[in-house]
């Protein structure tokens, strides 16, 4: 049964309303004053409010606001004497979905609860299967994540995804290209949910294809990667990425930066190096010339390739955790494995954040050469 909640505090009024709502019937709520109508919405939630605007202690527009303030989307018809068009419009902004006015006809009252409740259920129910389809789409996306971790000698490697929803735009991987060699992706496509998702999963294939068949030319991979997405997308969609392939024996390490935040080598006793951008990122451009370059990781190095939800994370002041903050972290603890080490970063992102939600998918991947 649909639950509604009426708030007014004319008693006469309100007795009439919660007497033919209940006869309809629907399980009816009231409250006299906009704190107590604030209260029942926070902890009732109930299907649809009917608001009076001249309400005790706290105005009905300030419930309204407040309701929207929390996230709560139930419908809201503002019931009202103030016929004003600039009470209208307000209430509107604030966030009501209808607005009637007194002296109002009770036939047709009902007939606007009447719909807007079914349009409420038709929506829930889209959002329901949306739901699902999010989540079921969630597992498909972690499935593409690297599974497993070809052993190489003389690297310990390791990396982690959180989308900041339930599907996102990062991605890592991680393969053997023979011989004795780990290719290691970190990419990044523009926007959030589902449609980045798709294409991250296009990104992620292109290079799981190319990645074996180019060896170190890591530049080829990131010209087919690039390829596919000016053949399949818009350029509003487009992604930033990092392909690097380590030669273990040689510790010699050869990479492309399309447009991606630069990665780190943190070598044992020497300054950082930012391994950073020579090209745009991919999907942008047909014809875009991709430079790939090496260098040798020194016993001890590390090797960290993230997303910018790492370093741009914010704190209760708005200051971004910042390179600077993730060097020192993994100097402070640099015997650490490398999958423990992918756990301090984003448990200390998170700590960082101190509560707040990410704004943006978080991915490192970290490689230690022994």
């Amino acid at each position: 049964m649909d639950r509604i909640l009426i708030v007014e505090d004319d008693p006469a009024l309100l007795r009439g309303l919660a007497d033919n709502l209940r006869a309809e019937p629907y399980d009816v709520l009231t409250a006299t004053d906009g704190e107590l109508a604030c209260r029942l919405i926070r902890e009732q939630r109930p299907d649809l409010i009917v608001l009076d605007l001249t309400l005790p202690r706290v105005d009905g527009l300030e419930v309204c606001r407040r309701t929207r303030h929390d996230g709560i989307r139930t419908p809201i018809v503002m019931l009202t004497s103030r016929s004003e068009e600039g009470d209208r419009v307000r209430g509107l902004e604030l966030g009501a979905d209808d607005y009637i006015s007194k002296p109002f006809s009770l036939t047709e009252l009902l007939a606007r609860v009447r719909g807007i409740l079914h349009h409420r259920r038709e929506w829930l129910g889209e959002h329901v299967e949306l739901g699902r389809d999010l989540r079921d789409a969630s597992v498909v996306q972690r499935a593409l994540l690297p599974q497993v971790r070809p052993p190489m000698a003389g690297l310990d490697y390791a990396g982690v995804c959180h989308p900041s929803r339930i599907v996102g735009g990062d991605c890592f991987d991680y393969f053997e290209v023979p011989p004795g060699r780990l290719a290691v992706l970190v990419a990044d496509v523009s926007g959030k949910g589902a449609a980045a998702a798709l294409v991250t999963a296009a990104l992620q294939g292109s290079v799981r294809t190319n990645g074996p068949a180019f060896g170190d030319r890591c530049e080829a991979v990131a010209d087919g990667a690039n390829r596919l997405l000016c053949a399949t997308t818009e350029t509003s969609r487009y992604a930033t990425m990092i392909y690097a392939v380590i030669d273990a024996d040689a510790r010699r390490l050869t990479f492309v930066n399309a447009g991606h935040v630069a990665g780190l080598v943190l070598p044992a006793s020497d300054a950082p190096i930012d391994l950073d951008s020579s090209a745009p990122p991919i999907g942008l451009f047909d014809s875009q010339v991709f430079e790939a370059r090496s260098l040798v990781l020194d016993p001890g190095s590390w090797l960290l390739l993230f997303t910018d939800g790492v370093t741009e994370a914010v704190d209760a002041r708005d200051e971004e955790f910042g390179r600077d903050r993730l060097a020192g972290l993994v100097r402070s603890v640099g015997d650490r494995s490398a999958a423990a080490m992918c756990d301090l970063i984003v448990q200390t992102v998170a700590e960082y954040r101190n509560g707040r939600p990410a704004a943006d998918d978080l991915t490192v991947v970290a490689v230690h050469a022994r």
